[in-house]
């Protein structure tokens, strides 16, 4: 039974529907035809070159990233800016792109559930943003920490005493720093993100509450196996005979 873009969006909106992105976002249909018969489909969590070679590689013609292209209105279509490249790689391979970015945010389960999962936080609250606050396994903020770098994979920033005990931890992957009162308010004793300005950091320390910085794609990338387990389990549901992969061109953590 052929599957057609069209319908993959409609699988993602199922489980994450578009109507739920933020105003300024630009997620859905980027590229390509609905009516396209999909040979395969690659998870990514940014459009670049390596991902679509990946998908040559691999014979998908669709790619579906966590993070949109586009978000400034252009007026060319030209080679000479990196944008303009990766559109006319897109066109001239007839491979369609689909964004699924604050609409996955903010779904249940969503980014920060994947985040949380990947830190190994229990008894999950949702919070506004689509942030989630948890159980650690760890009781000290620099045992959690060093928990974050191992799943992670990669060096995470500490604002606060590593020997402080924390028993409730906020998670929100990506660029989180706007919110960390969020978090405060709620009792968390530690906030995980992805990026936040020094001054919001120290802001949230001296109101009480620890925070991790650990990197915008690195807080994000456990998402992009929860939304290809996503896809693979609709594509299974109703017998569609395609490939789900997980792009392993990640070039930023």
């Amino acid at each position: 039974m052929p599957l057609t873009v069209g319908e993959v969006y409609r699988a993602i909106d199922a489980f994450a529907p578009f109507k739920n992105a933020d105003e300024w976002d630009n997620a859905g249909l980027l590229a390509g035809d609905p009516d396209w018969n999909v040979t395969g489909i690659l998870c990514a969590l940014d459009l670049n070159f390596s991902v679509i070679e990946e998908a040559l590689r691999l014979g998908a013609n669709l790619i579906v990233t966590h993070h949109p292209i586009l978000f400034r209105g252009r007026k060319n279509l030209r080679e000479d800016d990196a944008e303009g490249r990766l559109l006319c790689r897109l066109v001239r391979n007839d491979l369609a792109l689909i964004a699924a970015h604050t609409n996955f945010d903010n779904a249940s389960p969503g980014v920060n559930d994947a985040l949380a999962a990947r830190l190994g936080l229990r008894a999950l609250v949702e919070l506004p943003e689509g942030m989630r606050m948890g159980i650690p396994e760890e009781q000290t903020l620099g045992a959690f920490r060093e928990r974050a770098e191992k799943a992670l994979g990669g060096p995470v920033r500490m604002y606060g005493e590593g020997e402080r005990r924390v028993s409730r931890v906020a998670v929100l992957g990506g660029a989180g720093g706007d919110y960390a009162s969020i978090a405060c308010e709620a009792g968390a004793d530690a906030y995980l993100t992805g990026e936040i300005a020094h001054h919001k950091a120290w802001d949230a320390y001296m109101s009480g509450m620890c925070v991790l910085e650990a990197g915008h794609a690195a807080t994000e990338l456990p998402a992009i196996h929860l939304l290809a387990d996503g896809l693979q389990k609709a594509a299974n549901g109703v017998k569609w005979n395609v490939r789900i992969y997980e792009s392993e061109a990640a070039l930023f953590r």
